[in-house]
């Protein structure tokens, strides 16, 4: 009698450790974390994007450097003092609508891709590394993520085109697209976007 109360528990635990290997050995992380400050800094996308914005930039600024000429060479002349104030705050707004719609057009296409990454590889949830207050750099996905979205091609287009002209401002475009994403059709296996822009 006695050895069969010890052989229960011993079968039991047994079952159990046998039932914890298997589940170690067959599932994968449901989480995946990702560094996205990293993404959209060095990705070719986002370094286009920066190119993009200092064009602008120095557009802009040769434009203010023309107004300034006029009014160092007369101080007292009111229109380039107007001009120059005009200039100054169209080519600052400018700046920032410019600067918001390409970091809006970069997290839309990392978006994309990180839901078709997630898709694709099975996790239930993909966090930002800045989120996750300790991880194991085993569900870091950042290199791959990053992989991806360097086969993106990005277009990058004024929202404001003109705003830096004579008239010191313009109309921004209703349309609403500044910049436009040419995404792959189907899935490679880097977890490429699925679908058009």
């Amino acid at each position: 009698m006695r050895i069969r109360l010890l052989f229960l528990p011993m079968l039991l635990s047994g079952c159990l450790l046998f039932a914890c290997q298997q589940s170690e050995t067959t599932s994968q992380p449901t989480m995946a974390v990702v560094d996205l400050a990293r993404v959209m800094r060095d990705s070719e996308p986002g370094k286009e994007g920066v190119k993009f914005l200092e064009g602008l930039q120095t557009e802009m600024q040769n434009r203010l450097n023309e107004v300034q000429k006029k009014l160092e060479a007369n101080p007292k002349d009111e229109a380039a003092q107007k001009e120059m104030q005009t200039v100054y705050m169209s080519a600052q707004q400018r700046m920032q609508a410019e600067q918001q719609n390409v970091v809006n057009v970069l997290y839309d296409a990392v978006q994309r891709i990180l839901n078709a990454y997630r898709v694709q590889k099975g996790y239930a949830v993909i966090i930002g590394s800045e989120a996750a207050v300790s991880f194991d750099p085993k569900v870091d996905v950042t290199n791959d993520v990053l992989e991806a979205v360097n086969k993106q091609k990005l277009e990058f287009k004024p929202v404001m085109p003109g705003a830096d002209k004579e008239s010191g401002s313009a109309a921004p475009e209703t349309s609403g697209e500044g910049a436009k994403a040419e995404t792959p059709q189907k899935n490679d296996n880097n977890g490429g976007a699925t679908d058009k822009k």
